[in-house]
């Protein structure tokens, strides 16, 4: 069976294969190889077939991890022939095999992109809140890229509400960098741009509560307080409103 330009391969919430359309069974050490030439192919083209079987097999001797290995590249290329590719010493996931991280990973390398074609809210939606890497692999090798996933998604969404507060577009930068905020409600970056925007659409009110409530849960977790140009983002308005009222 061949699976062209027609192979998706999940890994976002589980590890699923769908060759035209249809879901594809596979062993467990067959979907661990596949898995993890996927993500390797974000960074090399192509991986030695040792450091892969060891990676893979690292409680195993050198002659049974590259047996082991032998034995899933055998049960993926009964599924498909084309799925993965290489020689007796590289082996390599096909360019035709269309992987959710590769897109999750090109759509928030746009969002950081400032080319002229830059469209922020068209984007957003894919990376809004995608669902966890694989969950329930305990693998090493996981550890890394989930880590380098989540911090490339909360850098996408912090330049794409940035750059839409440069457009005006305080609403809409409000809703997307509030997706940081629920997430990681310590990020003062992510903090600093949902105060600025809710100044900058003329909410006061708004950014002095966001402020303070920040400052009194970095306290409690932390035993830390926002940086100055934090503060100053707001202390100087606070300041004006109050003597202004007393008068």
């Amino acid at each position: 069976m061949r699976g062209g330009d027609r192979a998706q391969l999940s890994l976002f919430g589980g590890f699923a294969l769908r060759i035209h359309a249809q879901k594809i069974s596979l062993p467990m050490h067959a979907r661990r190889v596949l898995a993890y030439l996927s993500l390797n192919k974000m960074v090399d083209k192509d991986c030695d077939r040792q450091v892969l079987a060891e990676r893979l097999w690292m409680d195993s001797s050198p002659d049974r991890s590259r047996a082991s290995l032998r034995t899933a590249i055998w049960r993926i290329r009964s599924a498909a022939d084309d799925l993965i590719l290489g020689d007796s010493e590289r082996v390599a996931l096909a360019d035709s095999v269309r992987v959710d991280v590769h897109d999750f990973r090109r759509h928030a390398e746009q969002m950081l992109s400032d080319s002229a074609t830059y469209e922020p809210p068209g984007l957003v939606p894919h990376l809004r809140s995608p669902a966890d890497l694989l969950p329930g692999w305990d693998e090493d090798w996981l550890l890394l890229t989930r880590e380098q996933l989540r911090l490339l998604r909360l850098h996408a969404l912090e330049h794409t509400a940035r750059r839409m507060c440069e457009l005006g577009l305080y609403p809409q930068a409000i809703d997307v960098i509030l997706c940081v905020v629920d997430e990681e409600p310590l990020r003062e970056s992510a903090q600093a741009i949902l105060i600025k925007a809710h100044l900058r659409a003329g909410n006061l009110a708004d950014a002095c509560r966001q402020y303070h409530r920040f400052r009194a849960n970095l306290w409690d977790e932390l035993g830390l307080r926002p940086s100055a140009d934090l503060c100053r983002l707001v202390s100087p308005r606070t300041e004006h409103t109050t003597t202004a009222s007393s008068h």
